[in-house]
């Protein structure tokens, strides 16, 4: 690291041993245990809210990557370039291998330990300020306002690329998805039950995934990477864990079963929470990243991988609709 940097660290309470460079951040070697510096693009009101929601889980015997404070008492630091930067408790080991179902099905289960940790959570209205997860009809109708957009604009051009012909042709079929989601998400009161569950002091991670999950040499999991965390209805979280696995599996309805009674095993699920899950789940999510990635990326260079994921979201459709009539839609009832 360079000298500056070294140079950095006098601001922190920590005797440095050694650095390396790691994944978009620096693991640092103390004489306090490992740590990681990491670039923050948020605010001190916000690492404030993090570390809150952090020091709780480590009272109910988490192993979380809490915040280091500097000489100053804040969380956020900045170097001479004016950059932010946070400093949090760092663990050894390797990402959860969702490929192993039992490996899975753990994450799963600690997943729903973590959210009856995260539930009653006493936060001040400062930590609070803009941690509120946003309600399904506000997030449905954003992402089908940019569908619209791009579907215009492919419509208006001359010569499309084999990604753009393919979009269009099964446009329809998705943004009808969307739309029907859209509207059960504003006849279910989907407002009232995000309104319960910050009144009721839920929290959730934010980006529960296997990247945030480090098995240790005992087995256990220390979960990382809080930076968007917010209240809101818990069960957000385990349908994003649960989308992407399913994903990389097929959609496969053993072991989407398995991992929704492991999760309904550790922790109870109103009939309401698991509606909001069928919500997200009916809506193409997916269709709409490709989307998303399309309308942020050149237009005059598309990349074969783009391509190659809008033809596995369509190949993958019928396994997903079966999913959520044969396995999902019994949790609703």
């Amino acid at each position: 690291m360079e000298e500056k940097s070294l140079e950095f660290f006098e601001k922190y309470e920590i005797t440095v041993i050694g650095t390396a460079r790691t994944r978009g951040a620096f693991r640092i070697d103390t004489e306090q245990g490992p740590k990681l510096l990491m670039p923050y693009s948020g605010s001190e009101n916000r690492a404030v809210f993090e570390q809150a929601l952090l020091q709780h889980l480590k009272t109910q015997g988490f192993l979380v990557d809490g915040y280091v404070p500097n000489k100053e008492g804040n969380y956020v630091t900045q170097d001479e370039y004016g950059d932010s930067f946070l400093l949090k408790d760092w663990y050894f080991g390797d990402e959860c291998n969702v490929r192993k179902p039992e490996q899975a099905l753990m994450a799963v289960k600690h997943l729903a330990a973590l959210h009856n940790a995260l539930s009653g959570v006493a936060l001040s209205v400062d930590e609070l300020s803009g941690a509120v997860q946003k309600t399904l009809p506000e997030l449905f109708e954003k992402r089908n306002r940019e569908l619209r957009r791009v579907r215009s604009f492919i419509r208006e051009k001359r010569r499309k690329a084999y990604f753009e012909t393919i979009y269009i042709n099964t446009f329809s079929e998705f943004y009808e998805k969307a739309e029907t989601a859209l509207e059960r998400a504003n006849e279910n009161g989907c407002g009232e039950i995000l309104e319960a569950s910050v009144k009721a002091g839920c929290a959730c991670h934010g980006t529960y995934t296997h990247h945030n999950l480090l098995v240790q040499y005992d087995g256990t999991f220390a979960t990382v990477n809080f930076d968007k965390a917010c209240l809101g209805v818990q069960i957000a979280d385990f349908y994003l864990f649960f989308r992407k696995l399913m994903e990389k599996t097929g959609w496969n309805r053993q072991l989407a079963g398995d991992m929704i009674s492991a999760y309904a095993s550790v922790r109870r699920v109103d009939r309401a929470e698991w509606q909001v899950f069928y919500l997200l789940l009916s809506y193409p999510e997916k269709f709409w990243k490709i989307t998303n990635c399309y309308h942020n990326g050149k237009k005059s260079w598309i990349p074969q991988k783009t391509t190659e994921k809008l033809l596995a979201v369509i190949e993958q459709e019928k396994e997903k609709e079966a999913l959520l009539a044969d396995v999902v839609a019994g949790w609703c009832r």
